[in-house]
């Protein structure tokens, strides 16, 4: 008779390396060189458990209902000195940047219908999954 052999699941095996993070995103308008520029801005907060810097993560941003909406990386902490070890630091990434230009050429209706399609579609982040590190050099 065969000997039997421990089965483990790869979710479990890999629960521990994975962090699970409030996130959202944010409508930030600003002015470029052509006029209103709307970005799209993925944020959360991560803690660095490493005992080596990190600049950045990859995520898998999700909606309520555990289900995919993107992947994306993000920059974290400090620029050019990211989150120190044991410290909890601000992630960001821009997903989407509506220029002025664009703006003037789609015209005003369009760029509202644009705006109102983009960030309806993005609102439903509400965690993200950080599923890879970045360490500074």
């Amino acid at each position: 008779m065969a000997a039997m052999l421990p089965f483990f699941t790869i979710s479990g095996a890999i629960s521990h390396d994975m962090d699970r993070v409030p996130c959202l995103v944010d409508v930030v308008f600003g002015d470029d060189a052509q006029g209103v520029s709307t970005t799209y801005m993925l944020r959360f907060q991560h803690k660095n458990n490493s005992r080596r810097n990190i600049e950045g993560v990859s995520v898998l941003v999700m909606d309520k209902d555990g289900e995919l909406i993107r992947t994306t990386d993000s920059t974290c902490g400090a620029q050019n000195k990211g989150i120190e070890a044991g410290d909890v630091g601000a992630c960001e990434k821009s997903l989407q940047v509506i220029t002025g230009k664009m703006a003037k050429t789609l015209g005003y209706d369009a760029w509202i219908r644009m705006i109102d399609d983009q960030r309806d579609k993005l609102a439903t982040a509400r965690h993200c999954e950080v599923v890879g590190v970045n360490y500074s050099e």
